[in-house]
């Protein structure tokens, strides 16, 4: 379950950035850069995303990792088609000056192959390399200045020798402002 949860965690990170930037009318196209970089571009650009209250909503659709025990494997298997929730609080000073953790929080191993955002549509691939483990991400989906629905696929290893291939969506929606209830690190786990 951890690497679900860290391509959980890696997806709705990055996700919810790019949602929020839906104001940028020409849209911000990166190629083979750091998440750093590409953060210092929508800096640049002029992106001020809305602060406030974030609700969202993680499914599996699809997770495959050949050789896994059998209790983990009911265990995960329990988990696909069951949405997870959380929300997230977006501070005004992070709405003003996104930093590159708030593109992708513990992303420093990970770089975007491709990043597209422009016209309502998001299309990304990002690599993440840790301890020689990759992680590659495809995201693609829509996306406005108070909501997105992205679909997500992940390919990689969860362990050396061991792979992992997953497929979710992540829906989000502004739904306020902040109460203080919101969770600042992982989604919660599945019930």
């Amino acid at each position: 379950m951890t690497a679900f949860r860290s391509a959980a965690l890696v997806a709705a990170t990055t996700l919810a950035a790019l949602s929020l930037s839906a104001c940028k009318k020409e849209g911000v196209v990166a190629k083979d850069e750091s998440v750093e970089s590409v953060a210092k571009k929508v800096d640049e650009s002029g992106i001020k995303p809305q602060p406030g209250r974030w609700e969202s909503s993680v499914k599996i659709a699809k997770m495959e990792i050949p050789g896994m025990p059998p209790q983990a494997k009911e265990a995960m298997s329990k988990q696909t088609g069951q949405a997870q929730t959380f929300a997230s609080c977006l501070t005004p000073e992070q709405a003003n000056k996104p930093d590159a953790g708030f593109f992708q929080a513990g992303a420093k191993d990970c770089k975007y192959d491709n990043f597209a955002m422009a016209g309502g549509k998001i299309d990304a691939t990002m690599t993440c390399d840790r301890g020689g483990q990759k992680l590659k991400m495809t995201m693609a989906g829509t996306y406005s200045e108070t909501s997105y629905d992205i679909q997500v696929k992940s390919e990689g290893e969860v362990q050396p020798g061991m792979p992992m291939s997953m497929e979710m969506s992540i829906a989000s929606h502004r739904a306020g402002e902040c109460n203080g209830t919101e969770m600042t690190a992982a989604p919660p786990p599945a019930k």
